[in-house]
């Protein structure tokens, strides 16, 4: 079509902003994106935190296609494939103790929705149908598919999909710049499990179902890492009330945070873990749900098996995507290289932004950044929203041709700018001293003209 950029109502493609000029993508390589006017893009956020492997992946996309010419797709409900079988047993050898059984589908929300339902289904089987409640966290985000949506501690997205959306249990996240407490570090986890334990009473243990939670919180909280034994407090109180514990990681998984399980290091042993985003790199769309062997086979001798199947589940094409990004993690050692230059990146961001007016905080792990920005930094008072200092901000960088990811809505439901970083794990020292400098630029800037 030769088209440069595409601007509605040109073309026909349902556009996700109408007021906003794009430009069409040409090529990829590495970190860096090329558009068809030959303008170059540091992708600083993986688009949204997918990414894991660069852009323009020639290995990657080798095997992919490999498995493409033999077969793409078959359902899952006739046959099993060589690449899916390696996926599942790869994954479960490294995932948290019991989680021994894998099921493969196509984004985050899916498999978010397909953990709940294992969760509610095992309680029917154990005869306690009472138990249909899940316990999510303020501010989280677990998907955008209706029950997903609901789990999300975003009460903002209520204006426009309320009445569709179900009726959800939450308790305070984790949230260092927001706790209030005056050594977050010491005092974090007995405060946060204590409102968990009032909210569990509050409702009674015998309904609940499930609590599922981020290890890091993504986008909800910028990056907002646990206090030292939170999920050993958590994990002890969900098994005492009989909850079972689901570990999100679509966003924080696939070795961002510095280990390839976000879980691991922070002691978290949950009954079910989710992946997406990185599993497959943006090469397929793929996502992974992970469970006990145990639980499948109570499922097993009651009704027979897990009620739940979509039309992708276990596509081959799909899982050959996983299998190549696991390979060439490997070959690359792309998680201790991800651990090495993450703590590189946390140290460039503190000391660059710190400083400067407008920021509030910087939180992470490995390469997974939140940089919380405010009106008041003595306060802590967020920017209103009605002002979208965020979405200023990044469109400036964008012309500047750095790409990062917003949030909004995290300080107070309404309120709250975000800048997440997440760039892919083939970074190296040198693009995170572009990526830096060019964001530190854009705040001093941005908040001049304020």
């Amino acid at each position: 079509m030769g088209m440069d950029t595409v601007r509605y109502p040109e073309g026909h493609v349902l556009l996700r902003h109408l007021a906003r000029e794009l430009p069409v993508i040409s090529h990829g390589h590495g970190v860096y994106l090329f558009d068809k006017q030959g303008r170059s893009y540091l992708d600083g956020s993986a688009g949204a935190l997918v990414a894991s492997v660069g852009h323009g992946n020639r290995e990657v996309a080798a095997r992919i296609h490999e498995q493409l010419v033999k077969v793409a797709y078959v359902n899952g409900t006739h046959f099993t494939s060589e690449v899916t079988e390696e996926l599942a047993a790869r994954l479960c050898a490294q995932a948290p103790p019991g989680l021994d059984r894998a099921a493969f589908l196509g984004s985050g929300s899916e498999v978010t929705e397909a953990a709940i339902k294992f969760a509610r289904q095992l309680w029917v089987e154990r005869g306690e149908p009472r138990r249909s409640k899940v316990i999510a966290r303020v501010p989280s985000y677990h998907g955008n598919t209706l029950f997903a949506l609901s789990l999300s501690g975003r009460p903002h997205y209520k204006k426009f999909f309320g009445p569709l959306l179900s009726e959800v249990v939450t308790t305070a996240a984790p949230y260092p710049y927001r706790s209030g407490l005056q050594d977050y570090a010491r005092e974090g986890a007995d405060h946060y499990a204590r409102l968990l334990e009032e909210t569990i009473a509050r409702e009674g243990p015998e309904t609940i179902a499930a609590f599922i939670a981020e290890p890091v919180i993504g986008s909800s909280a910028g990056a907002a890492v646990p206090p030292p034994g939170y999920f050993a407090q958590v994990g002890e109180i969900c098994r005492r009330h009989g909850i079972l514990t689901i570990a999100d990681e679509v966003m924080c998984g696939c070795g961002r945070t510095g280990s390839f399980f976000a879980s691991t290091p922070l002691g978290f042993e949950p009954d079910a873990l989710v992946l997406g985003k990185g599993l497959s790199g943006g090469y397929v769309p793929l996502s992974a749900l992970l469970v006990k062997g145990a639980h499948l086979e109570e499922m097993r001798q009651g009704s027979g098996g897990f009620m739940h199947a979509q039309t992708y589940l276990q596509a081959p094409s799909m899982t050959a995507a996983g299998v190549a990004v696991l390979d060439y993690f490997e070959k690359h050692d792309l998680v201790s290289h991800a651990a090495r230059v993450g703590a590189y990146l946390q140290r460039r961001l503190r000391e660059a932004l710190l400083p400067l007016p407008g920021v509030g905080a910087v939180e992470g792990v490995g390469l997974l950044a939140g940089v919380e920005l405010v009106e008041d930094k003595a306060t802590k008072r967020p920017f209103p929203r009605a002002r979208k200092v965020v979405e200023g901000l990044l469109g400036a960088l964008f012309a500047e041709g750095l790409i990062l990811w917003p949030n909004t809505g995290h300080a107070d439901g309404e309120n709250g700018d975000l800048v997440m970083v997440g760039p892919p794990l083939v970074i190296t020292e040198g693009d995170v001293d572009e990526l830096v400098e060019k964001l530190a630029r854009g705040i001093m800037q941005h908040m001049e003209r304020r």
